[in-house]
Order: C-alpha cells, then structure tokens, then sequence
C-alpha cells in the first residue's frame, strides 16, 4: 500500500483556492527533477510508470511522448500502416494523459513524434531540457536471462545525457524516503555519487551507500570510498548508512534493494566513441525490485547545488 501522507499535506489552501497534490512530500522551491519525458506505446504495459512517476514527482512537468517508428527494419510502410500506427500513438498519449489526471497532475505535454524511438526519446529529452526519462522494462525475475532489456531502453540508457529510471515491476514505495547509492568507486560512480546525495537531500530520504567487493585485501579502499561519500553528504545533512559487503555485486545490490525506496548507480564505459551497456546493469534493470534511476552525466545546475569543500 502507499505509504500515509501527512494531514499538512492534504490541507486547501483558501486563500490561494488551491489544494496541495496527495503525494506532495518534498521541499518547496525549485524541484531538483523539473521535467520528466515519458514513452509510451498505448499497450498499458508503462501504466505502472506512468503512475510511479506521478505521484513520485508530482511538482514535476510530465512529457507523454509516442514515437512512430517509421525505421523498422523489414516493414514496408504503406499509408495503411503509417495510419494505424499514428492512430496507436495518438491512443497511447490519451491514455497516458488520463492517468496522470487520475493522479492529480495537471502540467502536461504531449507530443507524437517520428523516426526511430530510442534517437527520438533522446532528442526530445535533450531538447526539453529534462531531469529524467521514465521507462519500463521486462522484469526477468523468473529467468536467468538478463541480458535483453530491449532495444529501446538499451540504445536510450546508451546515449542520453538525463539520467534514465527504469521500473521492471509495479511499485508503490512512495514517497521517498529511502535511498541507496550502489557505487564501485571509479569515475563513473562521481557524478551519480553526486546526484544521489543531493537527490537524498531534496526528498529529505536515508541514504544507504553500498560498496560490493569481490576480492580480498580490497577492504580499506571500499572502506574509503563509503567514508568519502559520508563526508561530502554530510555538507547536505543528508543521514548516511554505509555497507561494505563481499561477494556478487548483482546479488548484494537486490539484497539492499529490498529494503530501500529507490535504486541510484552510474552507468556504462566509454571506449573511443561508444557507450556500453555493462551485465550488471542489465541484471539490476530487469531484476531489481524497486526502480532504478542511471546517472551518467550531472546537468549543470546541479552541479551548482554541490557544496564546494
């Protein structure tokens, strides 16, 4: 069930003739995710992310997009079929758009779009200036396959400089209160390490960092990495719980997963001019119980919010 929400928050406000959303739970001022793009298809099976987000984020823009793919390899795309297709997308926005009204959210976009979807989604995040692309994925809980996340979410997780959330199975664990930071420490842990601590700031949530190590003797690096992420958090008075663990890191990350809200991690290598797509992010997006927010690049004016000490 969704956790209560406080009496204060649920209070009309006469003098404004304005009531506060439901899920409304975070710190007044200038939303930390301001704008948050959202593909859908119109077959329902986003339905789930569609209403995480809103009531996740409620103060946020919502941007429903449908992208009609007209690079399909194999398809011939006749009148008939570019018809149909636009006719689906235009039902997945409606559809979209309803259950974000459902659940109290008023500022929306919508747009259909054409061209290959995982380029387009990208696009219009860049273009919207977004904090967030939301998208759902096959969970795989059931199968030792991890490996196929889709070819959208892939090539998107890839390419886009947003931060991308991925939700494999429904989840209800709102608000926000309980974040964890899985991190191994390299470079490509900083900026998410970063968006972690000003996101647990911002919900006002626990952060749980976890460091998994594989092999022996790497104790008193792991044990420096969670000491650094306490001290850089604690400029932002955000409570740190720090866990040194030992063995797979997949397993060890679903094990703290289960007693946290939200899942925060870097994402990929860069070798020459391609991205790649790591196994344990591709197990953690399929099989991780509670969404998981990818950060690849820090936007500029959160970098600003950053204490520099």
């Amino acid at each position: 069930m969704i956790r209560n929400v406080s009496h204060a928050n649920r209070v009309h406000l006469k003098s404004k003739s304005i009531s506060l959303h439901p899920y409304t739970h975070i710190k007044e001022g200038v939303p930390l995710i301001k704008k948050i793009i959202i593909p859908t298809d119109g077959y329902g099976l986003e339905d789930h992310v569609i209403r995480y987000v809103a009531r996740a984020f409620p103060s946020a823009e919502f941007c429903l997009i449908s992208v009609v793919n007209t690079c399909e390899r194999g398809v011939q795309l006749t009148t008939l079929l570019y018809k149909e297709m636009k006719e689906s997308a235009e039902k997945a926005i409606e559809r979209g758009k309803k259950i974000l009204e459902e659940e109290g959210i008023k500022n929306i976009k919508t747009r259909i779009i054409e061209g290959l979807p995982s380029r387009k989604i990208v696009d219009c995040a860049g273009k919207r200036d977004a904090d967030l692309i939301a998208m759902r994925v096959y969970s795989r809980k059931t199968t030792a396959s991890a490996q196929r996340i889709g070819s959208t979410v892939k090539n998107v997780l890839k390419k886009s400089h947003v931060p991308v959330l991925t939700v494999a199975s429904e989840c209800d664990r709102v608000p926000i209160k309980k974040v964890l930071f899985a991190t191994d420490g390299t470079g490509k842990s900083e900026r998410a390490k970063n968006f972690a601590i000003l996101f647990s700031s911002y919900y006002k949530a626990e952060m749980e960092v976890l460091h998994v190590i594989e092999e022996d003797g790497k104790e008193e690096h792991g044990k420096n990495i969670l000491r650094n992420t306490e001290w850089k958090a604690s400029f932002l008075d955000v409570k740190v719980k720090k866990f040194l663990e030992k063995g797979d890191v997949t397993e060890k990350i679903m094990e703290h997963a289960e007693n946290n809200d939200i899942l925060i991690m870097g994402i990929g290598r860069k070798f020459l001019f391609w991205h790649y797509i790591g196994h344990i992010t591709q197990t953690i997006c399929t099989h991780s119980p509670i969404p998981v927010i990818f950060v690849r690049y820090m936007k500029k004016r959160w970098e600003k919010r950053m204490p520099h000490k």
